[in-house]
Formats: structure tokens, sequence, C-alpha cells
């Protein structure tokens, strides 16, 4: 009997519990909650977009005209949902291809390398890393090192505004430095060093807008000073040369030299920096000092300021026109020189016969000099300087050059 009615009573809690516990089931599905989130939304976007006005109230007044309530709001909602979309894509698309060992890496033109700060690589338009160092402000700023397609390097040093800026070291295409020093505006400015493709220095001085200006050193091959004075526009300053003694230039010029006599004329050749000087002797002192009257620079062109001048038009576009210009015969000079030059490559007329005795390793007397061999001169004043230039014939080029004091030439 007892056993009956605990049957019944469980028959009835069954019965009870049994249609509670499959809505549970039901209500906690997957696919029941998936279909009323989406219904719900469904039913959301469908009252979203059921945009025709059932009363007055429903509407904006805006400059006289009537716009549904709920077709602005569906009109912000899309806006909102492209924008992000728009912001998420472009996030990915700028975002740091790579990051290793802290440093991001953007390519040249993302739009986020302009919100960079620190330390950064960035590739160039080939995929290959250009530049690794500092950037700030929207540019490359600070300590830095830039890189050609190869991976060779061109530049380390300090950037300002996408330029070399203060101290840095510049590299030849193959790798070996070419310069190391100061920089302004992508230019050598102050003091730096040049060096040959080689890794020999060249010159150690003063620089000004990317040229050499001021005092320096000119060094041959082997490292050794061949010359140290003035500069200017790159050049070296051979009229400062000019009124020295011979002892003077020795302290200036310490390169390979030949001298020349031939009776009272004396003639150096300073091969090192392509020059020749002619010696007189200063009666007025004592001790007989041979000053130097007159510089040949043996170059085919001059700068003049801001022009570099290979012709005669040239010529006189830079100092008016020559106070002479007519054919002359060779002096011991002119031949010295004209000979020097035909041993790089043809001058002129090509070399001028000269008879010479060696009296030492670097002194030759000169006993005779071919005085049929004919130039073209022209002379022009300048600051104070007389500059004669040397040519085969008129209006054509020169080939080389000299300057004397103007009252030296007079």
């Amino acid at each position: 009997m007892e056993n009956n009615l605990i049957q019944v009573v469980l028959a009835s809690l069954k019965a009870k519990i049994t249609p509670l516990v499959t809505k549970f089931r039901q209500y906690t599905s997957a696919n029941f909650i998936r279909t009323k989130i989406v219904a719900k939304i469904r039913d959301f976007f469908v009252a979203l977009f059921d945009i025709r006005p059932k009363h007055k109230k429903d509407y904006y007044e805006i400059f006289g005209w009537l716009v549904s309530k709920k077709l602005a709001y569906a009109v912000v909602i899309i806006i909102g949902v492209l924008s992000l979309i728009y912001l998420i894509s472009i996030r990915s698309m700028y975002m740091p291809q790579n990051q290793e060992a802290g440093i991001k890496t953007y390519n040249y033109d993302d739009i986020m390398l302009r919100f960079a700060k620190g330390k950064v690589r960035i590739l160039g338009e080939s995929g290959y890393l250009a530049y690794e160092g500092n950037v700030e402000k929207g540019g490359v700023n600070g300590y830095g090192a830039l890189f050609a397609p190869d991976g060779t390097l061109l530049y380390q040093g300090v950037f300002a505004n996408n330029e070399y800026e203060g101290a840095g070291t510049q590299y030849y295409a193959e790798g070996t430095m070419h310069y190391k020093g100061n920089f302004s505006g992508n230019l050598y400015e102050g003091n730096g060093k040049l060096y040959r493709e080689n890794g020999t220095i060249s010159y150690e001085g003063e620089f000004a807008r990317g040229m050499k200006e001021g005092f320096g050193k000119l060094y041959n091959s082997g490292d050794k000073i061949v010359y140290e004075g003035s500069f200017s526009k790159d050049e070296l300053v051979y009229s400062a040369l000019l009124e020295k003694s011979t002892a003077e230039v020795s302290e200036s010029y310490k390169g390979a030299r030949t001298i020349y006599q031939m009776g009272d004329e004396f003639v150096v050749l300073l091969s090192d920096i392509n020059a020749i000087y002619t010696g007189v002797t200063n009666e007025e002192n004592l001790e007989d000092t041979v000053m130097v009257d007159s510089v040949y620079v043996l170059s085919d062109r001059i700068k003049m300021g801001n022009q570099e001048c290979t012709k005669i038009a040239d010529l006189k576009a830079a100092f008016g026109e020559p106070i002479y210009e007519g054919n002359s015969i060779v002096n011991l000079a002119e031949a010295i020189a004209i000979n020097y030059l035909n041993k790089q490559k043809q001058t002129l007329y090509g070399t001028v016969s000269m008879e010479t005795v060696e009296q030492y390793t670097d002194s030759l007397l000169v006993s005779s000099v071919d005085r049929s061999y004919g130039v073209y001169l022209y002379s022009f004043r300048k600051d104070g300087l007389l500059y004669t230039f040397v040519c085969g014939d008129r209006d054509g080029t020169f080939a080389f050059y000299s300057i004397m004091s103007e009252e030296g030439g007079e």
C-alpha cells in the first residue's frame, strides 16, 4: 500500500518537473538562443528601418524640412558602422609589418609613421631596409643610419628634418668611408675629413656649403701631408703662395718637387698639388732669399665665384675683357708645364724640346728650350692679381694658367 502511494507521488512529481526540464533545455539550447537573438536583431532593424512616420512627433524639422527620426537614426548608425569598418581596415593596413627586438618597422609612406617617435626601421619602396634610427615630429630626427637598396650603408650619424645635420659619416657606394665630420643641410659644414675610395685620407680641414673652405691639409695616397694652407670654393688658394720665400713655401708644401734652373730663371714643379712657381732673388734681402714671383696652376678649369670656367668665353664673362691677348713664344715655366701635362694626356701641340742635365735627384739644369713653340695668351686683371691663360689658339679652351701680383706683372 505504502509503495503504491510513493510511486503515485513520484509519478506526479515527474509529470510536473519534466515539462520544466524540457523548457529549460529548450531555452538554453544554442539553436534557441541563436534564433531568439537573430529574431531580436531582425525586429530591431525592421523597426529601425521602418522609417514611415506614424505621428508628427516622429519627425525632426531641419531648415524647414521634415525628416523622419528613424531615418536620421538609421543614417547615423550606418555612418558609424562604416567608419568603424574603415578605421579597423586602415589600422590593419598601417600597423607595423613586423617587430624585431622591440623596434617597429614601417613602410616609407605609412601614415602611422608620421606619429611615430623613437627608434624605428623604415622600408623603401621595394621593401629593402632604407633607414634605422630615431624619428620624431613626422620626420627623421636624431641618430640613425641610411642604407642603399643593396644594403650598403650610405650615412650614419645625426639627422634633422630628414637631412644630414651634425656629426656623421658618409660612405661610398662600395661601402668604404667617404667623409667623416660635420654636416648642415646634407652638405659638409665645419671640420671634417675626406677619404679616397681605397680608404686613404685625402683632405682634413674646414668646409662650407659642401666645399673645402678655410684652412686645410692635403694628403697623398700614402696618408702623408703634402700641403697645408688656405682653400676656397673647393680649390687650393694658389695665390697664397705669391711673394713667399722658398722657405715659407716649404712650410706649406711638403710633397715631391723638382727644381729647374736656366741661367737666372728659377722654376719649381710642385707635382702633388699640380702647380709650378717661379722664383726671383730679393735684392733687398742680404741673404739673397728667393721669393715666389708667379704660380702656374696646371688645370684646364678655374672657379670664379660660383662659376666654373673652361672656355675663353667663360673667362670673359667672369673677368671682363682681357687686358692682353696674342701669340707668344713659351717661356721656361710654360715649357715645363706643357711637358708635365703631356705625360698625362695630349696637351696643346705636344711636348716642348728641352735639354737638361740632372744636377741632383730633384734638381735639373736646363741648357736650352725650343723657343719656336708658340702659344696664345689671354691676360685678365682681378682683385689685384694678373691671370694669364695659356691656349693653343684663339677663343677656344685653355690648358693651364698663371697667377702673379698685379705689381709684379707691370
